[in-house]
Order: C-alpha cells, then sequence, then structure tokens
C-alpha cells in the first residue's frame, strides 16, 4: 500500500497539497511531492507520511495519535537527515510539522548539542468542529452542491477534530462520507482516499474496522492498484516516445528504429506523426 500512496501524493500532492498546507496555516507553493519510502538498514523502511517541498522550504508532515517523545523526536530528525541527504539539492531549510490528534499547538525540540537544537512543530485541528463539517459535507451532497478542494482536505482529517467519536469510529465515518460522495474530481478524491489510508493503517487497531476502509476506500485496492499501474505505464509509455524522436533526431530510418528498439511499428509510425 505504501508504493501506491506514494504513486497518488506525488502524481497530485501539488494541488492537494497546498490544501493541507492552508489548513495548518503553513505558506508556500508546492514545486514537488516528493516520494518517502526509504531503505537504509535492511528490512526496516523508513517512511515519512508527506514531504512537500514549497518555493524556499521542506515540510516533512507526520500525523500523529500519540505524543511526541524522544524516540519520535529522533526518528524526525532522521528523516530531516535523510531527505536533506537524498532529496535536498537545493539546500532549502527543513521543517518538521506534526498533526496531533491529543497534543496542543506547541513547539517542541530534540537537543542534538548545546548548539543545534531541532525544532518540530506540533498542530492540533481541534478548533474545526468535526461533526459539523461531516453535516455541512452532507448538506452540500444533499443540494448537489460541488465541495471544494479546502472542503474535501478538512473532510479527510476530521479524525484530528473535535468530534463525538474516537479516532477508529472517526475513520470509518469519514471513510463511509468520502466512499457516498459522487462525480469527485479524481484527482482529489485519489488523495483524500490515500490520507485516510495511512490514517486506517496508523491508527486502527480493528482489523474489522482496518478492514472496512481499505474495501471502501479501494475495493480491495483495485482501484488504486489500477490507477498507480496506470501512472507506470504512462511513464514508460512517454519514455519510449522520447527514445524514438530521439534517434529520429539523430538521422535513424524508422526501419533502424524498429530494429534497434524492438518497438512496434505501428507505434513507431505514430510519434513520428504527431
Amino acid at each position: 500500500m505504501k508504493f501506491h500512496e506514494d504513486v497518488i501524493f506525488k502524481s497530485h500532492g501539488r494541488r492537494a497539497g497546498e490544501s493541507i498546507l492552508r489548513i495548518m496555516n503553513l505558506e508556500g507553493k508546492v514545486v514537488q511531492v516528493h516520494e518517502t519510502e526509504f531503505s537504509v538498514i535492511e528490512p526496516k523502511m523508513y517512511k515519512p507520511d508527506f514531504v512537500l517541498e514549497v518555493t524556499d522550504k521542506i515540510y516533512i508532515i507526520e500525523f500523529q495519535s500519540t505524543y511526541v517523545d524522544i524516540h519520535d523526536k529522533k526518528r524526525f530528525r532522521f528523516y530531516t537527515a535523510l531527505i536533506d541527504h537524498i532529496k535536498n539539492k537545493s539546500n532549502k531549510d527543513i521543517e518538521v510539522h506534526v498533526l496531533s490528534t491529543v497534543e496542543k499547538e506547541k513547539t517542541k525540540y530534540y537537543s542534538i548539542s548545546d548548539e543545534a537544537v531541532f525544532p518540530i512543530y506540533v498542530h492540533s485541528l481541534k478548533s474545526f468542529d468535526g461533526d459539523e463539517i461531516i453535516n455541512m459535507i452532507n448538506d452540500k451532497i444533499t443540494h448537489n452542491i460541488i465541495l471544494t478542494d479546502d472542503e474535501l482536505m478538512l473532510l479527510s482529517l476530521v479524525p484530528f477534530m473535535t468530534n463525538s467519536t474516537n479516532v477508529e469510529q472517526s475513520i470509518l465515518r469519514t471513510t463511509y462520507l468520502i466512499s457516498n460522495i459522487h462525480d469527485l474530481d479524481y484527482e482529489i478524491a485519489q488523495f483524500i482516499k490515500g490520507i485516510e489510508l495511512i490514517l486506517a493503517d496508523k491508527f486502527v487497531k480493528s482489523d474489522s474496522i482496518k478492514k472496512t476502509v481499505v474495501n471502501l476506500l479501494g475495493g480491495n485496492m483495485k482501484i488504486v492498484e489500477d490507477y498507480a499501474q496506470r501512472i507506470a505505464n504512462d511513464k514508460v509509455e512517454e519514455s519510449m516516445k522520447q527514445t524514438v524522436l530521439n534517434m529520429f533526431e539523430n538521422g535513424c530510418s524508422v526501419k533502424n528504429i524498429v530494429n534497434l528498439t524492438g518497438y512496434n511499428l505501428d507505434f513507431v509510425k505514430k510519434v513520428l506523426s504527431k
């Protein structure tokens, strides 16, 4: 599931990521969403929930249902070191922002030395009324009113808000509502489904609830898997097209391109005709 989340977030994170930043009162235009799964010390995988690069910095965004303790602080610091080493080509500042279900708005610190103190910014959405958000979405659905990106993003984050249910039940309730919204913009639909799948994976202890969430949002993940496969196929086809064009521009005939690449003749002709 992690791979498919990365595919979805990388593909649509610019648009949806900016909605998340607005909700968290963070500024910036998203220029890139980075893949977040790193295999450093086998077999352990290291995976921040989101890595959003904006114009002047990189945000690591983590979902948390427990208080940030020393182990979390070390883990977050490790994430920044990994991303700085692997992804940070522009030497931008990297910030860790935690969206918490239990803590109030605050800044915590991890002291590496007297001169090196690493801040961790904890955000709370408890000022939002989750029940009110649910009712507002239901009302708009009833009256066939189109939902904005920010409203849909708020819906996906209802489990972090003040509401009448616990985290597990809130995730389940939010999932039911998402699955019943018709004619959703495909990109945003996939993104908010990805968020709910992350929340279910991290915060839901009940196997039956987790299975229900997965089935409602992905039909046993088939929708998400098909989408990920289509994205991968598109990338392969685009690479093949570029190969054909490069070879043709460098003087290769159609016959030689087919012979050297093994590509279908009709495919080569179609690429060159455009």
